[in-house]
C-alpha cells in the first residue's frame, strides 16, 4: 500500500519538500491546510517570514474561516480533500497573495489534483505542473491581474437553501465543504425523528454540529433550551452562528473544548468519523469516553451512526443504560444514559450490562 493510501499528509509533505529545491522562495510565505512539519521546518530554515492558515482545528493549532495577513509572495495550498471547498480554498490563498504572488496546490492523485489542474488555470490562466510522482502532484499558478474573478471573501461563498425543520420550511445558510450542506443527511434525519422530549431549560450539546440542523431541531421542540453548537470547522461555525442564533458557538473536537459550560442533560451528535479519506474512530471514542463525566445525572448521549460500527460494547464500558432507539437499513440512533445517582460498587462476578438492539 502506498504512503498516499496510509498517510496522504506525510506523502503530500514530502513530495511538496522535493520541489522546494525548483522554487526560488522569497519574501512572506503562507502554508495553507497543511499538517505535517517538513515543509514548514524547511521554510523555517531559509529564514523566510510564514504563517499558516486552517479552516479546521488540528491538534494545538487554531483554525479561522478566511485567511488573514499578507499580502504573502508565495502560498502552499495543500488541497483540501473535500472538492466542494477546493475552488473556495484557491480563491482564499489568491486573494491574500501579493500581486503576481505564486500559489503552489498539491495533493493526491484520488484527492482530484489532477482535476483541479483545469479549474486552476480558469482562475490563474498558465498554471505549471512541477512535480508528478507517486500518486501526486504539485501545480503552480500565480495571482491574476484581474482580480474581480476572485471570489475573496467568506461571505461571497454563502449559500442558502430551503428545508423542512421541525415541521416548517426554513432558509438554510451553508459554505462549500461543510457535510450534507443543503440538505439533511440520512442519518441526521433519522436522529431527530427521535428526539426524546427536553425539559424547559434544559442544557443540550450539539457535537460536530456542522452547520446546526440536530441543534435547531431540538430548539424547534424545546425553545428554552440552552443549546452549545460545538464543531472543528470554522467554516461551519459561521453557518451555524447564522442558522441557529442565540446559540453559543464553540470551536473544538473534543468535550474538554466545552469545558467552561457545564454539565449537560443531552448530548446530540452525528459524529465525524473520517479524516479526510480515511475512516477514524478516535473521536467517537473520545466522545464516548468522555460524555459520563460531561452529563448531569439522568443525563444522556443519542449519536447516530452507520450500522456496520459496533456501539454496543463501547458504549456499554462507560454507561449502564444503552438501548438503540432507531434503525434502518444504513443508520442506528442509540442513546446511552447516565446513572441518576452514583452506582454502588458491583459484586466482581457482575456482568456487562445487556445492550437492547433493535
Amino acid at each position: 500500500m502506498s504512503r498516499w493510501a496510509n498517510d496522504p499528509d506525510r506523502a503530500a509533505d514530502e513530495l511538496i519538500v522535493r520541489c522546494l529545491s525548483a522554487i526560488d522562495l522569497q519574501g512572506n510565505v503562507l502554508l495553507a491546510c497543511h499538517r505535517a512539519e517538513g515543509l514548514r521546518s524547511v521554510i523555517a530554515d531559509r529564514g523566510l517570514g510564514h504563517c499558516s492558515w486552517h479552516r479546521r482545528l488540528s491538534r494545538g493549532g487554531q483554525a479561522q474561516p478566511w485567511p488573514t495577513g499578507g499580502p504573502y509572495d508565495a502560498v502552499f495550498l495543500r488541497l483540501p480533500k473535500a472538492k466542494a471547498e477546493q475552488e473556495m480554498a484557491a480563491h482564499a490563498c489568491l486573494s491574500v497573495a501579493a500581486p503576481e504572488g505564486q500559489l503552489f496546490v498539491y495533493g493526491g492523485n484520488e484527492e482530484g489534483i489532477r482535476s483541479f489542474t483545469g479549474t486552476l488555470a480558469q482562475l490563474c490562466g498558465h498554471v505549471e505542473t512541477l512535480a508528478t510522482r507517486g500518486h501526486g502532484r504539485v501545480l503552480a499558478g500565480r495571482r491574476p491581474g484581474d482580480v474581480a474573478r476572485l471570489k475573496s471573501s467568506l461571505t461571497a461563498w454563502r449559500s442558502v437553501a430551503r428545508i423542512q425543520l421541525g415541521g416548517l420550511a426554513r432558509d438554510w445558510t451553508s459554505y462549500p465543504g461543510i457535510f450534507a450542506a443543503d440538505r439533511i443527511d440520512e442519518g441526521t434525519a433519522l436522529l431527530i425523528g427521535v428526539l426524546p422530549p427536553l425539559p424547559p431549560g434544559a442544557r443540550v450539546l450539539d457535537y460536530g454540529c456542522g452547520s446546526g440542523v440536530i441543534g435547531a431541531s431540538a430548539l424547534a421542540q424545546e425553545p428554552s433550551l440552552v443549546l452549545d453548537l460545538l464543531d472543528a470547522d470554522s467554516v461551519a461555525l459561521e453557518a451555524a452562528r447564522e442558522n441557529v442564533p442565540g446559540a453559543c458557538i464553540l470551536l473544538g473536537d473534543s468535550l474538554a473544548d466545552a469545558a467552561g459550560a457545564g454539565r449537560y442533560d443531552a448530548i446530540l451528535s452525528n459524529p465525524p468519523l473520517h479524516e479526510g479519506f480515511v475512516e477514524d474512530h478516535s473521536l467517537l471514542e473520545q466522545l464516548i469516553a468522555d460524555a459520563p463525566d460531561r452529563l448531569a445525572p439522568g443525563g444522556m448521549l443519542q449519536l447516530v451512526v452507520q450500522r456496520r460500527v459496533p456501539l454496543d460494547r463501547m458504549l456499554a464500558r462507560h454507561f449502564e443504560d444503552v438501548a438503540v432507539v432507531a434503525g434502518n437499513g444504513r443508520y442506528r440512533v442509540w442513546q446511552a444514559r447516565r446513572a441518576q445517582y452514583a452506582p454502588l460498587l458491583r459484586p466482581t462476578n457482575d456482568r456487562s450490562p445487556q445492550v437492547a438492539a433493535d
